[in-house]
């Protein structure tokens, strides 16, 4: 709940008088789709009020609407942070990770959301469609018989059944084989062309077509981790209800305030609270804590799911053996063992320790599973390292499956301290530490592709990297890498 600062004769002071008038005609002007405008005056009502709940939810919805989705998570995932039981703030941020095809992440807030408020059909909706892009069809049909959604119940019911040939894709994108001929560059939006990312949003449906329920599905591919294709490819009449809907049931439960009321002269009245979820009865004033705690449970990895990225965390289900950093360990279960692992090269193990310190890998072993979380500033990705492999930097490498072969090696630099790779490649899956964004851009032909070392992550295909210092920084020398030959480089843009 927003604090009000009172000067004498308890009248607000000039920060929460401007705030409150940022504020509230922010949400006039967003009520209005005149988004762009309020983005602004809801930013400086931010500046003013960090903390209040209504300037970060009207906020939130502004960057939604922009396609600004990074900003809009940051803002519902430290929301959620605040108010854990909160159901309708787990739609929001479960709705910007379904936008943008984060599938693991959407299910994850769309459950609890449906743990905390059972009869939240929207919730079931939307996690219904989440779960039937992650080809999970069974459990994408009881959601949405929940949700009172029969079409879509019944689709479900004959992609079961098998009435329709529907192949799900990989649940976690793909590390593309470096193209030959020389690679074109990457068209915005298109997935799989920028290294499958789960940070392409699919297109959105128009507005007029934006339903509070959806009742379809556009089965097509290669339109992300998840996405579902049919036999024979006909999409006719067909509703992209990954985008419809949303921005709809997220003005929903975000709603702005309503532009017909007059604005007080004073601004002594203040701004209507915007509808929240109760997770517990009437009349309570906290949540009862065997209530509460079933809806925090980390989300596990399992033996259909090995590696689950969630929100800020990670888990891994140890099968065998996994190599893995322990950096950020949170817990374990079951019955495992950890043997510190070496570094390798052409093949061979070497004495020197593969990672330092707590970042050291660790050849975990046994049946359980691991609970992670990323180090300040920094995010997790799982990718399948399909039929290429590729060249890592070593920081940027945190764990992959056994069948993953690898080897450790350097890049010689004059410049600065010879730069740590590691070169991943068979069939298996790969989780990387970045400290932003993953994206690619194109090496091709006879013109090098050079890339400061801070955003870095890698290359792959038949890439030539060298340190150089970038030019016009004399002291210290700002370091980057050039790479020419046949590929794509690997970069990872900072979240701001």
């Amino acid at each position: 709940m927003a604090t009000t600062r009172v000067t004498g004769r308890g009248q607000k002071s000039p920060v929460d008088e401007e705030f409150l008038k940022q504020l509230y005609q922010g949400g006039e002007l967003l009520a209005q789709g005149r988004v762009p405008e309020a983005r602004q005056l809801l930013e400086r009502a931010h500046q003013l009020q960090p903390r209040n709940e209504k300037g970060r939810n009207l906020l939130g919805l502004a960057y939604f609407k922009l396609g600004l989705f990074d900003r809009a998570a940051e803002i519902y995932e430290a929301l959620v942070r605040d108010n854990p039981v909160d159901a309708t703030l787990r739609v929001n941020l479960g709705l910007v990770y379904l936008k943008t095809n984060a599938l693991q992440r959407a299910m994850r807030e769309f459950e609890a959301a449906t743990d905390l408020q059972p009869d939240h059909q929207k919730a079931h909706n939307y996690l219904g469609l989440a779960l039937a892009q992650a080809g999970e069809y069974g459990r994408a049909r009881e959601h949405f018989v929940k949700a009172g959604s029969e079409v879509m119940a019944e689709k479900m019911a004959k992609a079961i059944a098998g009435e329709k040939v529907l192949r799900p894709s990989r649940a976690m994108p793909v590390l593309p084989r470096a193209p030959t001929p020389a690679p074109r560059p990457p068209v915005e939006g298109q997935w799989g062309t920028q290294f499958g990312l789960d940070e392409t949003p699919p297109a959105a449906a128009p507005a007029s077509a934006a339903e509070e329920d959806p009742e379809d599905l556009r089965f097509a591919e290669d339109e992300g981790p998840g996405a579902l294709s049919e036999e024979p490819a006909d999409t006719s009449g067909a509703v992209d209800e990954t985008g419809a809907g949303i921005e709809a049931a997220f003005a929903e439960t975000a709603q702005a305030v309503a532009p017909s009321e007059p604005l007080p002269q004073s601004l002594e009245e203040a701004v209507p609270e915007l509808p929240r979820a109760v997770a517990f009865p009437s009349g309570r004033d906290v949540p009862v804590l065997s209530e509460l705690v079933p809806a925090l449970a980390l989300a596990g990895a399992s033996q259909a799911q090995p590696f689950r990225v969630g929100n800020g965390s990670f888990s891994a289900r140890v099968e065998g053996e996994l190599l893995t950093r322990l950096e950020g360990l949170v817990a374990f279960t079951g019955q495992l063992q950890f043997q510190p692992e070496v570094k390798r090269f052409r093949g061979r193990p070497t004495e020197e320790p593969f990672g330092d310190g707590a970042g050291r890998f660790v050849r975990a072993s046994g049946q359980g599973v691991l609970f992670l979380e990323p180090a300040e500033s920094r995010s997790f990705l799982a990718v399948d390292l399909g039929d290429a492999g590729a060249y890592v930097r070593e920081e940027c490498v945190f764990a992959f499956e056994e069948a993953v072969a690898f080897d450790n090696g350097k890049v010689p630099s004059e410049v600065t301290p010879d730069l740590d790779l590691v070169h991943l490649r068979g069939q298996g899956r790969v989780v990387l530490s970045l400290g932003g964004t993953l994206r690619s851009v194109p090496v091709a032909g006879e013109t090098p592709v050079t890339v400061p070392l801070s955003h870095l992550v890698g290359w792959q295909g038949k890439v030539t990297p060298r340190v150089v210092a970038l030019p016009g920084v004399v002291t210290p020398p700002r370091v980057a890498v050039e790479l020419s030959g046949e590929g794509f480089a690997l970069i990872a843009l900072p979240v701001r």
